[in-house]
């Protein structure tokens, strides 16, 4: 998949593609670009919606454009939680002058 321009990034969001983006957050620009995505998740059409899950996907500047080349996504909001937990309990680790 290419995307020409990132900030134009658009995830499928409606009741058929079974995604509802909630946020987006740039954690890094660059060659490399990592994009935080906050979105529920539908499997199915008469289901309810699910979530919410983080998506990190990872692009890479290339002649065309931008080709997603991984991402990592969260499956339940226990992981999300878990996530959320591992990082406060690190915040020590990223403070400046560390």
């Amino acid at each position: 998949m290419i995307v020409h321009d990132l900030d134009d990034l658009v995830l499928e969001s409606d009741e058929e593609s079974g995604i509802q983006e909630l946020g987006r957050h740039f954690l890094a620009r660059g060659p490399w670009t990592t994009v935080a995505f906050l979105v529920k998740v539908k499997t199915d059409p008469e289901g309810d919606w699910e979530g919410p899950c983080l998506w990190l996907h990872r692009y890479q500047k290339v002649a065309q454009g931008w080709k997603l080349v991984s991402r990592f996504r969260t499956t339940e909001v226990a992981q999300l939680a878990a996530l959320a937990t591992a990082l406060e309990g690190w915040k020590d680790y990223f403070s400046p002058g560390r």
